[in-house]
């Protein structure tokens, strides 16, 4: 690691790109808090209560790290610098990532299912194209879970055969709560799959299993053989309750839904309308079948504000549209930490993440502000126009030849809107 590298680390803005060790180095360097408390408070506290040892959890973990071995040996190396980084032990965070959510690591191999079990319920939603402003291609995302720093990132690994991607991820562990990559691939991984009916604890979550897909697949069909090989497989692990509820869309408009166990999938094309993975029945949802077509951008991510949808429990959000002509430049997301709060746009060309997105910060100025959401919808409807002029400014500059003038150009604009937004958050938390 470089001092140049170190001393990005500090910068505004954080370029998550390089070698694993790279990668990790710098997500240690800016989460070293988060992965501290994330791991005390959710891992090494509960095991103790359990009465679980730390070889225990260990031998808990050999199997997730078995099968990144196969599939992605960087993420070995990339958490054991994240690990170095922040100054905690390497084998029990790699043990930490593999078994925290669902509580994997809590549970012996298998067991039996538990209807009762306690999980939180995210809802995804996507629109057919046809029904969109410009035929955009939208999908969206509410994550719902115990409040924890979130990050949001744009990561490029120098690793072999692994694609760019943006996602949203606690901000101890780099994985994907959902995601959208290079190649124009949106997905979500939910609870509310299919019902459990012989728990597996040992193996890999959606979290990674996301991730991977976000790595390697292009398409919903890709995505969907990735899930089956891994259920075939019996990589999967989800817990005792239900398997995973998966919405993936694509750069050419398909729509896919995928519930899984541990031991089946289904699928489901959505080519017509509006698709919600969850609270279908809501007002929110209904006022997004019932808005004027064509529906813009706007509305469609302002649905997510509306309060059958978004939650107390509603910890981040991201809202992306796909650009089919490129997507590994053109497409966005808008990020809100948390749900309610004023998005952050992203490009997927950038280079650099503002820094507040990866470390925390935006999520905790926005956790700050309540009852402003009719002026976050304002600064939403200007801050999209401009995005839009920006978007085509860049396009243009792309027809030309000019890339690294329209990576630049959007680079620039993501850096200052997010210094603006959070100069917003900060002034309206101010008693």
């Amino acid at each position: 690691m470089t001092q140049s590298r170190d001393m990005r680390a500090e910068a505004p803005a954080i370029e998550l790109s390089g070698s694993p060790e790279e990668v990790g180095t710098l997500w240690g360097q800016a989460n070293r808090s988060s992965i501290h408390g994330d791991l005390e408070s959710l891992f090494l506290a509960p095991a103790r209560e359990r009465g679980l040892t730390p070889e225990v959890l260990l031998a808990r973990s050999r199997r997730f790290v078995e099968i990144a071995e196969q599939i992605a040996p960087h993420w070995i190396e990339e958490a054991l610098g994240i690990a170095h980084t922040a100054g905690v032990d390497g084998e029990l965070y790699l043990a930490f990532i593999a078994g925290v959510y669902r509580g994997l690591f809590l549970h012996e191999e298998e067991g039996a299912p538990d209807p009762a079990a306690n999980e939180d319920e995210c809802t995804s939603y996507t629109i057919a194209p046809a029904e969109t402003a410009g035929n955009a291609i939208l999908f969206h995302k509410t994550r719902d879970n115990v409040a924890r720093a979130q990050s949001a990132f744009v990561v490029r690994s120098a690793s072999p055969g692994v694609q760019a991607f943006l996602a949203v991820s606690d901000a101890s562990v780099l994985a994907a709560m959902m995601m959208v990559n290079e190649r124009g691939l949106a997905g979500s991984a939910d609870m509310m799959g299919l019902q459990e009916v012989r728990p597996r604890f040992r193996g890999m979550m959606n979290t990674f299993l996301l991730r991977h897909i976000a790595e390697r697949a292009s398409c919903c069909a890709e995505a969907l053989e990735i899930i089956r090989e891994f259920v075939g497989r019996g990589w999967y692990a989800g817990g005792a309750k239900t398997g995973t509820h998966w919405l993936f869309v694509d750069r050419e408009g398909t729509a896919l839904e995928v519930s899984n166990n541990a031991i089946e999938v289904q699928s489901r094309l959505h080519p017509e309308g509006v698709y919600f993975s969850l609270r279908a029945d809501t007002p929110g949802a209904e006022a997004l079948r019932q808005a004027p077509r064509p529906v813009e951008f706007t509305t469609f991510h302002h649905t997510s504000r509306h309060p059958s949808l978004c939650l107390e429990s509603s910890i981040s959000g991201m809202t992306v549209e796909i650009d089919q002509a490129c997507p590994e430049i053109l497409t966005s997301a808008w990020i809100t930490f948390p749900a309610r709060s004023l998005a952050f746009p992203l490009f997927m060309g950038i280079r650099e993440t503002p820094r507040a997105l990866i470390d925390g910060s935006v999520d905790r100025a926005g956790q700050a502000v309540t009852g402003e959401i009719t002026r976050f919808e304002e600064m939403e409807r200007a801050m999209y126009a401009r995005q839009q002029a920006i978007r085509e400014e860049a396009r243009a500059l792309l027809a030309s030849g000019r890339a690294a003038r329209a990576e630049e150009l959007l680079g620039t604009w993501v850096q200052e809107q997010a210094k603006g937004n959070l100069a917003a958050l900060q002034e309206l938390a101010r008693p």
